[in-house]
């Protein structure tokens, strides 16, 4: 247990790191090294990282097949996370032929088991047409799940669905709603939209220092162009 969490801290800690001295590429070399000594123990949440690394290209070469073999060795164990990352790998065709439909029914299947990030994929496919008809009602009662779970993605494109009148009554002040709940988990999707709110005066009064609050925290992230509405509403640095 001791060394999956080092593996977490070296694979998600913003480097360079000032005490051990490597920066992110050695860091994630180092994750890697740890889930791949690991995963070999059963461990499913391991066999997922593991499985992620090999997906992002972290601290290894990309390699789809690899990474399906992990989230396969999960997906075994009963892991429903492993069976989504095998339907979102066949969703986008990565290391495998890519199938939506095929996808979109793995999604939907883990939804109505009230996986939270299934529900979020099935609702986004309703959305886009990808694998299923289109169905704006019904994305919209998937993100209406995912949300009510404290899925922050969720409660991002519930946020989305409000704003833009997708599924639902065109509603700025529930759109806010949702986008607080999110941002406030730290999504960058979600600390964007609300600063953009504020920015607007999208169901809120319109206040640049809360808009530049949520904006500066994205460019502490890194999000160049965080940076530069900063520089546009006369708050950078």
């Amino acid at each position: 247990m001791a060394q999956s969490r080092l593996a977490e801290f070296y694979h998600d800690e913003n480097f360079y790191h000032p005490v051990l001295c490597i920066d992110s590429a050695q860091a994630h070399v180092q994750a890697f090294e740890l889930y791949r000594n690991l995963a070999v123990c059963g461990i499913t949440q391991v066999q997922l990282a593991l499985g992620r690394c090999y997906e992002n290209g972290d601290g290894v070469d990309q390699d789809y097949n690899t990474a399906i073999e992990w989230y396969s060795k999960a997906a075994d164990q009963g892991s429903e996370d492993g069976r989504l990352h095998i339907a979102v790998c066949l969703f986008h065709g990565f290391g495998v032929a890519e199938d939506q439909k095929k996808a979109a029914v793995i999604f939907e299947q883990l939804a109505n088991d009230d996986h939270s990030d299934s529900q979020l994929w099935i609702g986004a496919c309703y959305l886009c047409q990808a694998g299923v008809s289109g169905d704006h009602d019904k994305a919209f009662e998937w993100y209406c799940k995912s949300a009510n779970q404290g899925n922050p993605y969720g409660q991002w494109k519930l946020g989305e669905s409000y704003c833009y009148g997708n599924g639902v009554t065109q509603d700025f002040t529930k759109a806010v709603e949702w986008y607080r709940k999110s941002a406030e988990q730290g999504t960058q999707m979600g600390q964007e939209a609300l600063g953009h709110c504020y920015q607007n005066g999208y169901g809120v009064h319109e206040n640049i220092d809360t808009a530049a609050f949520w904006y500066r925290k994205l460019a502490d992230q890194g999000f160049h162009w965080a940076i530069d509405s900063l520089k546009a509403l006369g708050k950078w640095p």
